[in-house]
């Protein structure tokens, strides 16, 4: 046990138990997202679209301030705080909404609130960690997550069964494991001062070489065809799988990521960042085609599974190739600018994908989907490899 959690310091276990019970309470509220919609206000699949896309694409701006404000101020804590904060009061007054727009503005509240925690919840995992470590730590980071997903969306699937498929109560509930995360985060989680100068507030990326941007381009490019998962779902539904299979698939899907997570993590620290980010964006886009192509449920079920492997082998990794490229001074800034690109190109992501399907049908809008995967695949090959990470003590 020891050698597993060797080079990574008490704020990546407390951070990962916090995503755990994070996930818990999303995971009970997600899968049943675009169910409750359809059920309770026969919402068209463009709805879906626009809701999850506007989350993203506001928390997008707050992701960039939050990462700033966290070199500014050389607290990152305060900021995972609050951002926890917004989620926990969000989730729970899903059981309460009486409209379309009411899911939107929640699902915008949680989302600000992920907005704020996510670039400085990354920099400090990367300021606690060994570098060598980083994938490790990423990867048991991601192992938590999708564990406490896992768990919500058994103890969801429980729910449902004892009070009779009433979604509302289930939503509710989820104010027990978000409290926890608070918890979580005010006693098991400290700051780590950083000896660099406060940041200055820029808008340039002239202080970032030209490897970092090349990267972030690529992200860019990859999240323009990276839809929401949700989609994934409604592709289930309409070639034949039953309401209440849908939540124990995902969960399937969840405990294959969470099983993955750690040795990926692990892999890229010995094999290398970027050939387990390849690995997993090609079968990104072997399992969109598939999506596209078969009208098997049994085979869709199967590349779900698939799928799996993609998050866990390229998400977290991810995340750690961009402590590698930058120094420990503009961490948070370059993970606000990181997940800023994700989440502006989420909006344009979800809108084509919806627009597509609605129009041309499911076919073309998930070829186009594994199309982009291949691009942004070739871009990365052309990724320069840093001479020296940089590998700055926590």
């Amino acid at each position: 046990m020891r050698r597993l959690f060797r080079g990574l310091g008490r704020n990546v276990l407390g951070l990962g138990t916090a995503s755990f019970f994070t996930d818990l309470a999303s995971e009970m509220i997600t899968p049943l997202l675009p169910l409750f919609l359809a059920r309770e206000f026969r919402a068209p699949r463009i709805a879906l679209g626009v809701i999850e896309g506007l989350a993203d694409m506001t928390a997008s701006l707050l992701r960039l301030w939050s990462g700033w404000i966290s070199d500014r101020l050389r607290r990152r804590k305060i900021l995972i705080l609050q951002g926890y904060g917004f989620s926990v009061v969000a989730r729970p007054l899903m059981a309460v909404v009486t409209a379309v727009w009411h899911v939107g503005l929640l699902r915008l509240l949680d989302r600000f609130g992920k907005g704020i925690r996510l670039a400085p919840r990354d920099a400090l995992i990367a300021d606690s960690c060994e570098p060598a470590y980083r994938g490790k730590a990423f990867g048991l980071q991601r192992m938590m997550d999708n564990l406490g997903g896992v768990f919500g969306m058994l103890i969801a699937a429980a729910l449902l069964t004892v009070f009779a498929g009433d979604f509302r109560t289930v939503f509710l509930i989820t104010a027990i494991p978000a409290s926890c995360v608070v918890l979580v985060i005010l006693f098991a989680v400290k700051d780590i001062p950083s000896q660099a100068p406060p940041a200055r507030l820029s808008l340039s990326l002239k202080p970032f070489q030209p490897r970092f941007r090349w990267f972030l381009l690529i992200v860019t490019v990859f999240t323009l065809g990276n839809s929401s998962d949700l989609f994934i779902l409604l592709r289930l539904g309409e070639l034949g799988l039953e309401a209440r299979w849908v939540i124990l698939i995902w969960c399937g899907h969840t405990l294959v990521r969470m099983l993955v997570a750690l040795p990926a993590g692990v892999l890229a620290d010995r094999w290398g960042k970027r050939r387990l980010v390849l690995a997993g964006w090609l079968l990104y886009a072997v399992t969109y085609a598939g999506f596209a192509l078969t009208t098997s449920l049994a085979i869709a079920i199967v590349l779900v599974g698939i799928y799996a492997f993609y998050w866990s082998m390229a998400e977290s990794v991810l995340r750690a190739i961009v402590a590698d490229l930058v120094p420990q001074d503009l961490r948070g800034t370059a993970y606000g600018l990181y997940w800023f690109c994700v989440g502006i190109a989420i909006l344009p992501a979800n809108l084509w994908f919806g627009i597509v399907w609605e129009r041309a049908g499911v076919r073309p809008a998930f070829l186009a989907s594994a199309a982009i995967a291949l691009v942004a695949s070739a871009m990365l090959l052309a990724l320069r490899r840093p001479a020296s990470p940089h590998l700055s003590a926590p």
